[in-house]
């Protein structure tokens, strides 16, 4: 089953089958009895998103059950966004990543359950932080708020007042070690082992939920390909990913000077001229690039046209990515927010001459995104694929 760029879940054919049951599930799963494992909520922005989904596939692949591929939009996976999972992610890389499990898109599975005349049955999981080490229990059911609020409501799953909602819990700072996500995962397999069609699950949790969880999803390569024209039209080049989440307010004109003398001893030095910004500064004029980012203030302005004022700064904005499409009313909503533009900024940072990072004091200075960029710089430089790299990474 095909998967485009731009498809919505209000595409799907909601009209119920006059098939088997049997007939349904084997069309959309293989055999005869499908079983599911839906992440419909990752809590976390993008790059923090991709690593628990990793999780969930491993948990997936444990259970015996099929991933359905979660949609994507505004750096989030959940339910709620109309993007096809393959719009940030390749698919294809993904099944070779984890090739004994079935994968099946959002849209598949939505319209699954829509055809299902005997409404497939569900168990809600949610996975906390804290509480007693490696516990469960049962909680009064939710349905109504699930439904409306993680957009549940757009499927045909039975969810009421009778289903199982299980609430795990991970324990303090429990997933801190492979030793004690080992233990975790383990109590988490041994608990969901049931016959229900439709495994509901969400987490509130910060580490890998799984010990030696993979390398991230990689990227779709429509989005290798729009860094790849930034990249080839202003190499060679400095990227610098300034994360203003966080920042000492009344240090961000002294970060904004000493970013300036960097550059230009960068500049006389390695004889590079052109500058890419990577930032959570609404570079557009609109809202921040980070849902967590909400002071923004005068001297985050200032800060920003300091820089500008100096150097010629490209970003991914001023390069026009993705202009085929910006017609599209819904995807021009996706170039407002973090999504796109971010991940098109972290495949332009690992791909830079010299890359500079937010320092402590000037705003987020460690972050999953920065240490995604830095961990992919290093691995080019030991495999020597990218010679044009003269550093992993700098702070001003």
């Amino acid at each position: 089953m095909s998967e485009k760029l731009t498809e919505f879940t209000e595409q799907c054919d909601e009209t119920p089958s006059n098939e088997h049951e049997e007939a349904i599930n084997r069309k959309f799963c293989g055999k005869s009895e499908c079983k599911f494992l839906f992440t419909y909520l990752q809590p976390e922005q993008e790059t923090k998103a991709n690593m628990h989904f990793r999780s969930f596939v491993k948990l997936a692949k444990a259970l015996n059950r099929t991933m359905v591929l979660t949609n994507v939009g505004h750096s989030r996976i959940n339910a709620c966004q109309n993007f096809a999972f393959g719009f940030y992610y390749n698919v294809k890389a993904l099944r070779k990543m984890f090739p004994d499990v079935k994968f099946i898109t959002q849209k598949d599975f939505q319209c699954w359950s829509k055809k299902r005349r005997i409404k497939p049955n569900t168990e809600h999981v949610k996975i906390l932080p804290g509480g007693k080490i490696q516990s469960m229990k049962l909680v009064t059911p939710y349905p109504d708020l699930l439904k409306t609020k993680s957009c549940l409501n757009r499927f045909g799953f039975k969810m009421d007042d009778q289903t199982v909602f299980k609430q795990f819990y991970t324990g303090q700072k429990s997933l801190e070690s492979i030793k004690k996500q080992t233990k975790f995962s383990e109590f988490l397999i041994n608990n969901l082992k049931t016959d229900v069609e439709i495994l509901l699950t969400t987490h509130l949790v910060y580490y890998p939920l799984f010990p030696n969880i993979s390398n991230p999803i990689p990227y779709s390569n429509h989005n290798f390909e729009e860094a790849s024209k930034i990249i080839n039209r202003i190499k060679p080049y400095v990227a610098i990913h300034w994360r203003m989440e966080r920042a000492i307010l009344d240090k961000l004109p002294e970060c904004a000077e000493a970013l300036v003398k960097k550059l230009q001893k960068i500049k006389e030095s390695q004889g590079i001229q052109n500058v890419y910004l990577a930032t959570d500064y609404p570079i557009t004029g609109g809202t921040t690039q980070s849902q967590t980012f909400h002071l923004l203030t005068e001297k985050h302005h200032k800060a920003i046209n300091l820089l500008n004022s100096t150097f010629n700064i490209h970003t991914w904005s001023s390069s026009k990515i993705f202009a085929n499409l910006r017609n599209d009313e819904m995807i021009e909503k996706e170039f407002s927010g973090a999504g796109i533009p971010g991940i098109v900024d972290k495949l332009v940072c690992m791909d830079a001459d010299y890359f500079l990072a937010t320092p402590e004091g000037c705003g987020r200075a460690q972050s999953t995104y920065t240490t995604m960029i830095i961990n992919e710089r290093e691995k080019s430089i030991e495999l020597g694929v990218k010679p044009q790299l003269k550093n992993i990474v700098e702070r001003w």
